[in-house]
């Protein structure tokens, strides 16, 4: 309810100071005319109580919410707070008593019979009356809490907002170490084609040319097509194919409802950097490499499977560039919603990878619809 845009104006915006505070008076002269027209059993009388003693009860509040609360009680000074609060107080029921006894009841043809004198017990009875501290202090509380739930909206917000540029600097930390290494790859392939003056060379310019404007431009999003992600996967292996030729036998099986999900940027890079840094290129002869990428409802699975030897495979589980970055990543982005397996197995290495990917807006409004209608 308080990501209303109208409740976050009204308690956040100073240009809308007026409003809370004639809200605020607006309950406070509702409620007590309707309370002490319950008590004597006269709407009409009541409410001229409640216009006369408001003066009293404005200074007094204003006092607590202005002064005593935010310099005091919200810093943590409760022995200043009690003690000024105390004092206060005090004044509080004296305005309330010089109200009552020389605007109120000389208003309604009534005079005291007894001047101000603290000395005089029945005086400082009705000074001190029960009712006027009750009063007084119902008021205070309220706009004590008003003030105190202000604070502490504020002060979540600030903290929310704090932890939201924490994990985008993360974020982008992760990205700016990925980058880099998915750049010089792409690159080492280009150069040896430019430097064997082959004819490949000019597609394999276009191919990196797209690559780039993804990295440069596309990856700054939170989220991307995941067809669009793997349309990157496939022109980096064909990239890589490019330096391996015969030698490289590569296979893809990309299955299930993928062109309308949505995923984070350069998830599955790494790891199909590392199989080609750490694994294919440390073996002589014939090396392969097997991409599986399958999504069903909202579970995405990855796998990638490739060649290599005991050696290639334990640097690349200890050792893999980006690895580390992307298990960062997933705990941010994907947080509990994940499962991430790496390990050797009969000279091959595997990664897998389980994820829930985030609902799109419309299935969200969707599924919402629907459970309303369930329970009309």
């Amino acid at each position: 309810m308080l990501e209303m845009p109208i409740l976050k104006k009204l308690i956040l915006k100073r240009n809308y100071w007026w409003l809370r505070h004639l809200m605020f008076w607006i309950i406070y002269f509702i409620v007590f005319s309707l309370w002490f027209g319950f008590d004597i059993n006269n709407y009409q009388t009541a409410i001229e109580t409640t216009i006369v003693f408001t003066p009293a009860i404005f200074i007094y509040i204003y006092g607590v919410i202005n002064w005593l609360v935010p310099k005091y009680l919200i810093k943590g000074k409760y022995l200043n707070f009690c003690l000024l609060f105390s004092a206060w107080m005090m004044v509080g029921l004296i305005m309330n008593y010089l109200t009552r006894y020389y605007i109120l009841l000389p208003l309604r043809g009534v005079q005291p019979n007894y001047s101000f004198d603290l000395s005089n017990s029945n005086t400082y009875r009705e000074v001190f009356a029960f009712g006027s501290f009750v009063v007084m202090n119902t008021v205070a509380m309220f706009g004590g809490f008003i003030k105190f739930f202000k604070y502490w909206y504020i002060a979540q917000q600030q903290k929310q907002q704090a932890e939201n540029e924490k994990l985008k600097a993360e974020l982008e930390l992760l990205k700016a170490q990925l980058h880099p290494h998915f750049l010089f790859n792409t690159l080492n392939n280009l150069y040896s084609l430019v430097y064997e003056k082959s004819d490949k060379a000019p597609n394999m310019l276009i191919r990196l040319s797209g690559l780039l404007s993804y990295v440069l431009y596309e990856c700054k999003a939170n989220e991307v097509l995941l067809s669009k992600e793997i349309s990157i996967i496939k022109d980096y292996v064909s990239l890589e194919k490019e330096r391996y030729g015969e030698r490289l036998d590569v296979s893809f099986n990309f299955s299930g409802d993928i062109e309308d999900k949505m995923i984070s940027p350069m998830l599955f890079q790494p790891f199909i950097e590392n199989a080609f840094k750490h694994g294919t290129a440390e073996l002589l002869g014939k090396v392969w490499m097997s991409i599986d990428l399958s999504v069903k409802a909202n579970q995405l699975y990855f796998k990638i499977i490739n060649s290599c030897d005991n050696n290639a495979a334990t640097i690349l589980e200890e050792h893999g560039v980006g690895i580390e970055n992307v298990k960062k990543r997933l705990a941010l982005l994907y947080p509990n919603k994940f499962e991430l397996q790496n390990g050797i197995e009969d000279d091959v290495y595997i990664v897998s990878l389980a994820l829930e990917l985030k609902a799109p807006e419309i299935e969200k409004s969707f599924a919402s619809t629907v459970s309303v209608l369930k329970h009309t």
